[in-house]
């Protein structure tokens, strides 16, 4: 569980390397997974227009990203974890569904959660994440993952989709 959990490393120190990855570079960025990286080609290619719409992503036309994926719902200065796929759950080592992360959470992996999607909402970039997992017991293991801001309801980002894979 993100919330509270006593089983969670603080982030502070992490070694997580968090950047906003521009469409228009000039020179593609290198991934370490093929997953993260086939999540942003699609990104590039929807987002020439601005913050893509949600209904732009049709999963049935990435199944191979499928297991690795996770949703991510603003509502209310909140966020919502709607869904994540069964690597996304090994990988994280729990099912975090149903979670709600608040800027009052508890916990280092919700206060520093609550800031990072906050702000790929704020800035309507896509940004990757490399670094060892936050976990106790599981910070050995290191990971990739790219969140893409979409627009939901309205005219604002309010969905975050992501990818997360774990790297050697």
């Amino acid at each position: 569980m993100y919330l509270n959990d006593p089983q969670e490393s603080v982030p502070r120190n992490s070694g997580i390397v968090e950047e906003a990855i521009e469409a228009t570079a000039f020179q593609q960025p290198v991934f370490r997974s093929s997953l993260t990286e086939k999540l942003w080609q699609w990104w590039v290619t929807v987002s020439c227009e601005g913050i893509p719409r949600w209904s732009a992503f049709d999963i049935t036309s990435h199944p191979t990203l499928a297991a690795n994926i996770y949703l991510v719902r603003a509502i209310d200065g909140a966020f919502h974890l709607r869904l994540y796929g069964e690597r996304a759950i090994q990988i994280i080592g729990h099912n975090a569904t149903g979670e709600v992360i608040t800027a009052n959470s508890p916990g280092a992996i919700s206060e520093h959660l609550h800031d990072y999607y906050s702000r790929v909402l704020r800035t309507g970039q896509c940004w990757r994440c490399t670094g060892p997992l936050f976990y106790a017991g599981r910070e050995h293991r290191l990971f990739e993952s790219v969140d893409i801001p979409l627009i939901r309801c309205g005219a604002e980002a309010d969905t975050i989709i992501g990818v997360i894979d774990l790297i050697d």
